[in-house]
């Protein structure tokens, strides 16, 4: 292998290791997962009663997914900016039309 092939080859993984880096602080933890029943936690109830406690399949049809949650932050992120550029817009009409009164204003003496 030539020096060249080794540098691509380190350059390559440098830029796959940068994105595992950005990820990595997203993904949880083994304290994060504390707060979740294990399975050992849920053989330890003995009734039905105590398992009704925990959130079923059905219980979390209700909201929303990971995948929905990403599209709607995206929608909202499109419609910001659209209001983003019409109070720019609104701000330079309203800077053009302060500009053209002061124009034909006669000037103030201080």
């Amino acid at each position: 292998m030539s020096p060249v092939d080794v540098m691509t080859m380190v350059k390559k993984l440098e830029q796959r290791m940068s994105a595992v880096e950005q990820i990595l602080p997203t993904l949880a933890t083994k304290e994060d997962l504390k707060v979740y029943a294990t399975k050992e936690d849920l053989k330890a109830f003995a009734t039905k009663e105590d398992l009704k406690t925990f959130a079923t399949k059905e219980d979390l049809k209700a909201f929303p997914t990971r995948t929905e949650m990403e599209e709607k932050f995206e929608e909202a992120k499109r419609f910001a900016l659209v209001l983003h550029e019409d109070l720019k817009g609104d701000i330079s009409l309203i800077a053009e039309h302060l500009a053209d009164v002061m124009t034909r204003l006669p000037p103030r003496g201080l």
